[in-house]
């Protein structure tokens, strides 16, 4: 198993590709648009100004809370845990894994929008409606990565609890014993 058969085929919870397709994308979308119609500025000048300087934020807050999900994954007690989930270890890891992949992506396209590049290759005769639909998929690309983000956290957080758990539970039962 590798990340970009897991991503696509899955490993027995479904393709990895489905986390992101819930109904919460129709709330992304509407950000999207929302915010590329409603930004009076430039998108490049968005990029440089606010989002760029932002991407640094989301790929901190999801290494570091990634790097507690990694210590956490390499316990007894989390490894007992995913024996008993859907799709095993690589789910953990892989879902992890995409979340990187989505700030990535999302840095790059915010990255290309600084450089200016979609206004030199778009078209001229309507270049309104273009620069919406290129606002409208940047931003939303942007509150898809403050989703993850923010489950990096809680996927860290639930780790925790469950080996918080998971230890407590074998703990009482040793007692007992």
């Amino acid at each position: 198993m590798n990340y970009w058969i897991w991503l696509i085929r899955g490993s027995g919870a479904g393709p990895g590709i489905r986390r992101f397709f819930d109904l919460w994308i129709l709330f992304h979308i509407l950000m999207g648009v929302l915010f590329s119609w409603l930004t009076p500025i430039p998108l490049n000048e968005a990029a440089i100004n606010l989002l760029l300087p932002l991407a640094g934020i989301f790929i901190g807050l999801s290494f570091a809370w990634g790097g507690n999900a990694q210590a956490l994954l390499e316990t007894e007690e989390i490894g007992d845990l995913t024996e008993h989930h859907r799709g095993g270890f690589e789910e953990y890891i892989y879902t992890y894994q995409s979340s990187i992949l989505l700030i990535l992506v999302t840095l790059v396209l915010w990255s290309i929008a600084g450089l200016g590049i979609f206004e030199k290759i778009g078209p001229t005769h309507c270049k309104k409606e273009y620069n919406l639909i290129i606002g409208s998929l940047l931003f939303f690309f942007a509150s898809l990565t403050i989703r993850e983000c923010w489950h990096v956290v809680l996927g860290s957080q639930w780790l925790l609890l469950a080996r918080y758990k998971i230890k407590k539970k074998r703990a009482n039962e040793s007692n007992k014993s």
